[in-house]
């Protein structure tokens, strides 16, 4: 459990781990055809938030539950940790359910649900078994494969007879405002300020200088990647009906017919799989960290168990339609959940941080 983490690995998992299942969809929707600028927006938003997680670790060299504890108490400070622990765990259910209801809803809609869930845990716990450094080291193989696959399937939307540029026009056709109501807060705290569970990995990285470095890249390349998905769907689909699909970027894969490069559904099978596997990992090994550092346990193996299967339970029970699963991801958990986690606590946080080290001084 001491392995140390290469800046260039961890540079590869973040990356992955943000473009997860966020491709999949057209985030921003709400702000129709400029949908791509609120990603843009989103991204600059971040990037303070971002920093603060490791300026926090900077300043203190400690992981998030320590870090906790150092500027809380120990009591306090165990509790928070607890709390974030719920916190990763049930994003890592609401990502396994996300994986469920995309799979029954395009491809295979006549296997049973449970199967996914049960595939992708068992797949999630074996590596998670071995470490995030093993984690890392399977995203710096997989990560090009999916870039160069995305690219692929880029280029053979763009040469379709449906697709044009002339979607995305007018732009700001009701000015910025709508783009900027897009991107906060969901856009913002999705995928974006995810981030923070990362916060569990910092102190494992070799080259400590290098982190916000990486994390500057990793925000700048994933948004950039991200507008550009969103244009790629507005500009195959149309606004209207990319806000109706549920999962455009499959139909607009399903739209490729170039001979006998037709039928491509694999190649969106092979992106979601490895982005929601990668999703899941991620935050379950946050909360089983969160959960070892409270408790003071030497090693969160023997809670692997457990915590995978209360994640594949809360993945059927957190809604009882996808419909519903939506809602409360779209207006409930970003307002509710995000922003206090992932933005009000840090700052209180980084706040009294400084304090400290002032005092100390």
């Amino acid at each position: 459990m001491n392995k140390r983490l290469e800046v260039s690995d961890l540079l590869f998992l973040m990356i992955i781990f943000e473009i997860g299942t966020s491709v999949l969809f057209c985030l921003g929707i709400e702000a129709k055809q400029d949908c791509w600028l609120s990603i843009l927006i989103a991204m600059l938003i971040s990037l303070p938030i971002i920093f603060m997680y490791v300026s926090s670790f900077e300043k203190s060299q400690k992981n998030l539950s320590q870090l906790l504890e150092f500027v809380y108490g120990k009591y306090i400070g165990k509790t928070l940790s607890l709390i974030y622990a719920l916190y990763f765990l049930y994003i890592a259910s609401r990502n396994v359910r996300d994986y469920v209801e995309l799979s029954v809803n395009t491809i295979y809609s006549r296997t049973p649900t449970y199967i996914f869930s049960s595939f992708m845990l068992i797949l999630v716990m074996y590596y998670i078994l071995f470490d995030i450094c093993v984690l890392a080291r399977v995203a710096k193989i997989l990560l090009p494969l999916i870039l160069a696959i995305m690219a692929f399937q880029t280029t053979m939307i763009m040469m379709g007879d449906n697709f044009s540029f002339l979607r995305l026009l007018p732009i700001l056709e009701n000015g910025i405002v709508p783009a900027i109501k897009a991107a906060i807060p969901l856009i913002v705290t999705f995928p974006f300020g995810e981030l923070i569970v990362f916060t569990t990995v910092f102190n494992k990285v070799k080259q400590k200088e290098k982190l916000k470095k990486i994390i500057l890249i990793t925000t700048v390349f994933t948004g950039l990647l991200l507008s550009f998905n969103n244009i790629i769907i507005i500009s195959s689909l149309g606004a209207d009906e990319a806000s109706r699909e549920k999962f455009p970027l499959y139909q607009v894969i399903r739209l490729i017919n170039l001979g006998n490069l037709k039928n491509l559904d694999t190649l969106y099978v092979f992106i979601m799989i490895i982005g929601v596997f990668f999703k899941i990992s991620v935050f379950t090994y946050g909360g089983l960290t969160m959960i070892k550092n409270a408790l003071e346990l030497k090693s969160y193996k023997y809670l692997l168990f457990p915590v995978l299967s209360m994640i594949f339970a809360a993945s059927s029970i957190i809604a009882d339609s996808y419909q519903t699963h939506i809602l409360i991801g779209l207006k409930f958990t970003p307002f509710y959940i995000h922003i206090p986690l992932q933005i009000i606590l840090p700052m209180i946080t980084f706040l009294f941080l400084n304090i400290k080290e002032k005092k100390k001084l």
